[in-house]
């Protein structure tokens, strides 16, 4: 199966694109890191030729970026377009549960949207635009929790967590999110499962709250398993004095939503889960520090 993936160089992509390899597809990188523009029709031409399946992962989420809505949405109602044309046969769009905003009580694939972002915004508007070409090509749309893994982001709150800093919210929010290789399974399940025009929502089963996470995840950094708290306000004062980027309003709303999904419709379909919260976060950190982030 030759399989495209756009975003090919970013978190989730490198990641695809070594499984993929690993079970034998063949498979076709396009990435702005190395060369390919989704906006050009030449390139989506070229690369798009035998492809079978498309795996669009490539987006900007910086809600600051001004290609933001110009990649997330033109870009993918561009690829899609040419996808169809092309005679692809499944087109697979990796959504975020971003796109329902802040949320009470438990998610599930019927709870409407309600995005606040830009970057919200543009994944509703990408979900919509890929779901309108299901009668040309099958179409799925996977929307992921927030993604556990070794980068930038988990790098920057581990050191918060290890220096001590006390947590810029009250930590009782579910904190259910998903690790970068469960994502990856569920990715991989769609090219051979999931009926055409529908939305699959994929997160790890542990319902902990953000407390419990961070608590675990001290454990695992050598620290005693002690978080203390803090209003919103001193932990902006805070992030500025000490200029720790973590601790932005931006990266503060994301650590307090609520996080809390329904996840019976892609177990339905064959998705298990293979590692446990407390292994990835073990592996996450183990990576971390190899990789000097």
């Amino acid at each position: 199966m030759k399989i495209l993936i756009t975003g090919s160089e970013g978190f989730v992509g490198q990641h695809l694109v070594a499984e993929l390899k690993n079970r034998k597809h063949t498979v076709v990188e396009f990435d702005v890191a190395t060369g390919q523009n989704i906006l050009n029709n030449e390139h989506l031409d070229k690369y798009l030729k035998g492809v079978d399946i498309v795996i669009h992962l490539a987006a900007i989420m910086e809600n600051k970026d001004p290609m933001l809505w110009k990649i997330n949405v033109d870009g993918t109602k561009k690829l899609i377009k040419k996808s169809a044309e092309l005679k692809v046969k499944k087109f697979i769009l990796l959504s975020s549960t971003g796109v329902y905003g802040f949320t009470k009580g438990l998610v599930d694939e019927k709870t409407p949207t309600s995005p606040e972002t830009g970057y919200e915004k543009s994944k509703v508007e990408a979900e919509q635009l890929v779901l309108n070409h299901q009668e040309e090509l099958e179409v799925c749309v996977l929307r992921s929790a927030m993604i556990l893994g070794p980068n930038k982001y988990w790098s920057g709150l581990f050191k918060v967590l290890k220096k001590g800093l006390p947590l810029p919210t009250n930590g009782k929010n579910t904190f259910q999110i998903i690790f970068v290789k469960e994502l990856v399974s569920a990715l991989i399940l769609l090219t051979k499962k999931g009926d055409s025009g529908e939305i699959y929502l994929v997160s790890g089963k542990e319902k902990i709250t953000l407390k419990e996470f961070c608590m675990e995840a001290k454990e695992q950094l050598g620290k005693k398993r002690k978080i203390l708290t803090m209003p919103t306000f001193w932990a902006l004062f805070l992030g500025k004095l000490l200029r720790v980027k973590i601790l932005t309003r931006e990266n503060i709303r994301h650590l307090s939503k609520e996080r809390r999904y329904d996840i019976n419709k892609i177990q339905k379909l064959g998705f298990k889960q293979k590692h446990t919260l407390k292994d990835a976060i073990f592996e996450t950190i183990e990576e971390i520090k190899q990789m000097d982030l």
